[in-house]
């Protein structure tokens, strides 16, 4: 099943904060029929609880998401940030990162996020793979690059 599709891909996003940068995100998946109006509030209100930033080797990125009762059909946002937002790391409430990278996932299976988690982070643990994500200048390039890297079979 595939996750990476054109119409999630998103350059330059501005915000200035995790919460704005969540909703600008959680707004593409809504205006594309992807997830319920409750989605972008219930995203916000679990990244709250249950930070997703993550600091890895070639980059810091977040991967913001919630439960599938909000979800109409499962994707991918991937979201390069104009400039990097302050998350604070999976698995603590004091530890922050400059996420430069969204992915922000719409769950109609709770498996596929571990998944999609899965490949994520073995991407970014390789520099060259996490340049090439931090070089896409446009959302074709992008869409390319994530959909080689992370788009399932």
């Amino acid at each position: 099943m595939n996750s990476i599709f054109p119409e999630l891909i998103a350059v330059d996003v501005e915000a200035d904060s995790a919460e704005e940068a969540i909703r600008k995100v959680g707004q593409i998946f809504f205006d594309n029929g992807y997830v319920k109006d409750t989605y972008i509030d219930a995203v916000v209100a679990r990244e709250k609880k249950y930070p997703t930033g993550l600091q890895l080797e070639g980059m810091a990125v977040a991967m913001p998401h919630t439960d599938p009762p909000h979800v109409y059909k499962s994707g991918v946002c991937v979201a390069k940030l104009k400039h990097p937002v302050t998350f604070m790391h999976m698995g603590t409430d004091d530890q922050p990162v400059e996420a430069e990278m969204l992915f922000m996932m719409a769950i109609t299976n709770p498996n596929e996020h571990m998944d999609t988690l899965a490949k994520v982070l073995q991407v970014y643990q390789n520099p060259e793979v996490a340049d090439k994500f931090r070089g896409a200048v446009t959302t074709d390039e992008l869409y390319k690059i994530a959909k080689f890297y992370i788009g399932e079979e």
